[in-house]
Order: C-alpha cells, then sequence, then structure tokens
C-alpha cells in the first residue's frame, strides 16, 4: 500500500450532524403521507367551494384531494378509491366518490411550485427514465 493511501484512510472521520433535527426531518416524511388536517374544515371548505357553482356541487373538499394527488405518486386511482371508502366507513370522511371524479379534480390542479431556498432541495429518481429537459406535452400542459 502507498503512503498516500495511509494517509487518506487513517483519518477518522467525525459525524458533524444533529441526529436529533435529522431524525424529526425524517418523521416528518411520515406525516406528509398521513395528514388528516383536512377533516377538521371539511364542510367550511365545502361551502366555500360551492358558492356559486352551478352544476353537480362538490362533495369533497381541495385539501382531500391534493392529499390524495401525493398518495397516487405510490398508489393508483382504484386503490385510492379503496383508501376513500375505508376512511368513509371508519366515519373520517363523509363520503367518497368513485375513482373517475378523483381522476378529473387531480388532474385538474394547477401545481403551485414555490422554489426552496438551495440548502433546502433534494433529488431522488426512481429510475423510470424521467426527462431532466422541458420535452413532453403533458409537462408543458401542466405548466
Amino acid at each position: 500500500m502507498s503512503s498516500s493511501n495511509n494517509k487518506r484512510w487513517g483519518k477518522h472521520h467525525k459525524d458533524h450532524r444533529d441526529w436529533s433535527k435529522y431524525n424529526d426531518e425524517l418523521v416528518v416524511r411520515g406525516e406528509f403521507y398521513l395528514d388528516l388536517g383536512f377533516s377538521e374544515h371539511w364542510d367550511e371548505e365545502l361551502e366555500e367551494m360551492n358558492k356559486g357553482k352551478r352544476g353537480s356541487p362538490y362533495k369533497f373538499p381541495n385539501q382531500f384531494v391534493n392529499l390524495m394527488a401525493a398518495w397516487h405518486q405510490l398508489i393508483d386511482y382504484r386503490g385510492l378509491e379503496g383508501i376513500g371508502r375505508r376512511l368513509a366507513e371508519y366515519k373520517l370522511i363523509p363520503y367518497f366518490g368513485d375513482y373517475t371524479t378523483l381522476w378529473n379534480r387531480i388532474h385538474n390542479i394547477k401545481p403551485k411550485i414555490i422554489m426552496p431556498d438551495y440548502k433546502d432541495l433534494e433529488l431522488s429518481s426512481d429510475g423510470t427514465g424521467l426527462k431532466t429537459s422541458n420535452a413532453g406535452e403533458y409537462r408543458l400542459f401542466k405548466l
């Protein structure tokens, strides 16, 4: 072994991480996927959404649709319908429709992107071939 390798591998790594803070950040990720706060203002949000609306009234609020959109990253639409049915069965929500209604509501969401500070950025990939260029009609349509 050369002397340059001994110098490199001989150094002891000192971990400067705040493990308590890091643990809390990991816990918040789980809270994101099970944020049931939408149920606190279900009726008030629906009343506001349906005020002056023509046609069939909304039966579940936008906050709930946003949570389902986040879950859709992991679960298909019929699976989301199953989750909705179970939440209604447990009386956590008063009503849930079918997956077609949810599909329409999720696809009508206009995303609001708030750019975080550079220090807050994380990047991950699931290896599906996501393109980093602005190619593709879907992305152009949603923006």
